[in-house]
């Protein structure tokens, strides 16, 4: 029987069918994982993926291959997230990726979409070399973190509150480096439900915060006011989430760059688990 191929969207395309073949394409991977339905659905969610941006390689109507990708509008610009490439086992090799990309990228340029954006393993040279191919050019490098956390040293002048609401104006102009996709302004708002903030005052004054996601035990974002550094803020909020959740958090896609914060982290016990590229392709 002749294999007849074909690219398409994966408009319409059962979340079943998309499951299997993503443990299977991440079955062997540097660090193999399984998701259930359940957990694929919220990663799709939070990625904000497109389905009708998205991309599958069908073989005999079969998936075999699929690239997610995300949509979000962020300072005028109109961004597309590489939320994952996945070809399974033995499909690999025949340059399915690139395929996928000459099909979908004509699309996203009617679309007006104006860059795409990822994260990839360091080690992945495979998977480097086929996004440059496809036009990707290097951004930044990213740390991952994991580890049993210890505090020894806290502020009692700080006042720890729960965060109702996100004024970004003023969170914003905490940061040193600009979050990653997955922990950007425009997905937490879409997870503000399940996930956990909290605020630390100073006579009244906001001076810091942190987002947790008590689900997987990740810190989302933690950042303290420029003028209040060097006061055990960033430390008291940690114990706030070690009090009332748990010592063993991680903390992925850390900008390499900030000298300071990775110092930090690597101190209270976080662990480098692993390194990341951040690439992007400029369309516009």
């Amino acid at each position: 029987m002749k294999n007849i191929m074909e690219i398409k969207t994966l408009v319409g395309i059962d979340k079943k069918d998309i499951l299997k073949v993503f443990n299977e394409s991440f079955s062997d991977y540097f660090i193999p994982f399984q998701l259930s339905q359940e957990q694929l659905n919220l990663k799709m969610l939070a990625d904000k993926t497109e389905l009708n941006l998205s991309v599958g390689v069908f073989e005999n109507e079969n998936l075999i291959a699929f690239i997610f990708h995300g949509f979000d509008k962020i300072d005028n610009e109109k961004i597309i997230y590489n939320g994952g490439t996945g070809v399974i086992p033995e499909k690999r090799g025949s340059g399915l990726t690139k395929q996928m990309y000459q099909f979908i990228l004509p699309i996203l340029k009617e679309n007006g979409i104006d860059k795409l954006q990822l994260e990839v393993i360091t080690e992945n040279i495979q998977a480097i070399k086929s996004y440059k191919n496809s036009g990707y050019k290097l951004e930044r490098e990213l740390v991952c973190y994991k580890g049993e956390i210890n505090i020894s040293n806290t502020n009692d002048r700080i006042e720890i509150k729960k965060l109702h609401n996100y004024n970004w104006n003023i969170m914003e102009s905490y940061w040193d480096i600009y979050p990653t996709w997955q922990n950007s302004n425009n997905v937490l708002n879409e997870l503000k439900s399940s996930t956990i903030s909290f605020g630390a005052y100073l006579e009244n004054q906001l001076v810091g915060y942190v987002i947790y996601n008590p689900s997987n035990n990740r810190i989302l974002q933690i950042a303290v006011s420029k003028n209040f550094r060097q006061k055990k803020i960033a430390s008291t909020l940690f114990r706030k989430i070690i009090e009332t959740y748990t010592n063993s958090l991680s903390i992925i896609n850390v900008d390499k760059s900030s000298k300071c914060i990775n110092a930090f982290l690597e101190k209270i016990g976080f662990k480098k688990t692993l390194e990341q590229l951040e690439m992007k392709l400029h369309l516009a």
